[in-house]
């Protein structure tokens, strides 16, 4: 796949229905494989943020954090997309056993696997919270999505977007041209 230049936005969301809105609006142009990184401290919206991507992707479920489950998977919604919603805040003490415990919960087959079709969806989208915690498993097509909290305002925050090759570009580039 063609590399294309780094291309990044930052948008201000001052609500928690915004914060739900982008990422319905992420979840309906999402496609199969699609990785989704999103780091930012404890009630910045990560959780909130995936909520709206399902919402997107047409999941009816309640989402909600697999802060001790580590990885919740919820069926494919009217998109035809499962969402595979990891949390690696409770991974390892250090980043070196983060990453470790990472490998041991089958990460590198989770991305391998995503963009497959299956008997019940045409593939899945992975959504991971504390994802600065595993970057250097992260595939090259991952989103990076950045929620930092206003310090004035406790619905509101500040989300920095990034991408870095194709498919993550173009959902990006969508993104900017529809806001």
């Amino acid at each position: 796949m063609a590399t294309l230049p780094t291309s990044s936005t930052t948008l201000l969301l001052t609500t928690l229905a915004d914060t739900q809105l982008l990422g319905k609006r992420l979840g309906a142009q999402a496609v199969a494989g699609q990785v989704i990184a999103l780091n930012g401290d404890l009630g910045t919206g990560k959780t909130t943020l995936t909520q709206g991507i399902a919402a997107g992707l047409g999941i009816r479920a309640r989402v909600t954090s697999p802060t001790f489950t580590l990885i919740n998977e919820y069926d494919a919604g009217t998109r035809g997309l499962r969402l595979i919603h990891m949390d690696t805040y409770r991974l390892g003490e250090s980043l070196e056993q983060a990453q470790a415990e990472a490998a041991n919960l089958g990460l590198d087959e989770i991305f391998a696997t995503a963009s497959l079709a299956d008997e019940t969806s045409g593939g899945a989208v992975v959504v991971i919270e504390w994802a600065e915690r595993l970057t250097t498993l992260l595939p090259p097509e991952t989103l990076h999505i950045t929620l930092t909290a206003d310090p004035d305002n406790p619905d509101a925050r500040t989300v920095a977007l990034s991408a870095h090759h194709a498919v993550s570009a173009a959902l990006l580039a969508w993104l900017e041209s529809t806001h």
